[in-house]
């Protein structure tokens, strides 16, 4: 548990943030006019960036002042992170979708309908909890392949943080001839 338990703390997080997110959104009559969804997304992203980044600090900090964490290590652990994410997704989507704003799919199509672009038969093709989950899917993952590639490069260990590791190990434990 413990070599998993910072990846799951934050699936977890990040997770119930998305939840809590889309109470936000329904709760400021985002989910019936839909006019600044575009924004209130921004706002999501910016913080979903956020929340990534903190997730790989802890994980950083986690590993000990003068360890070394490889772009390899720390890509490893934010593919972990896509791999829960992705799980969680449709439990997620599912508790949007069904709990917190059930006439979510049937409010964006009327809205949608009401433009004029569209007809209901093609709205309901994209507009329902199948669709939805799937590309919530494809969505985590492909985001958290970017996050995982962007962050890993950020915060491995540089190169001269481990030749200042080296020179702290040599001069404490000096090798022996």
């Amino acid at each position: 548990m413990n070599k998993i338990g910072i990846e799951l703390k934050w699936a977890a997080i990040i997770t119930t943030f998305t939840c809590l997110w889309a109470s936000l959104e329904k709760s400021l009559g985002y989910h019936k006019d839909f006019s600044n969804i575009l924004m209130m997304a921004f706002l999501f992203y910016i913080l979903l960036t956020f929340l990534w980044a903190f997730a790989f600090i802890d994980k950083k900090k986690s590993l000990g002042k003068n360890a070394v964490w490889e772009f390899k290590d720390a890509f490893k652990f934010g593919l972990f992170l896509t791999g829960l994410l992705t799980i969680l997704n449709p439990i997620a989507q599912y508790i949007i979708y069904n709990t917190i704003s059930p006439d979510y799919f049937n409010n964006v199509i009327e809205y949608q309908l009401a433009k004029g672009k569209q007809t209901r038969e093609a709205l309901e093709l994209i507009h329902n909890m199948n669709f939805t989950i799937r590309q919530g899917v494809m969505n985590t993952l492909s985001l958290g392949v970017i996050y995982t590639a962007l962050y890993a490069w950020v915060f491995k260990t540089k190169k001269a943080d481990i030749k200042k590791n080296e020179i702290k190990k040599n001069t404490i434990h000096p090798k022996k001839k």
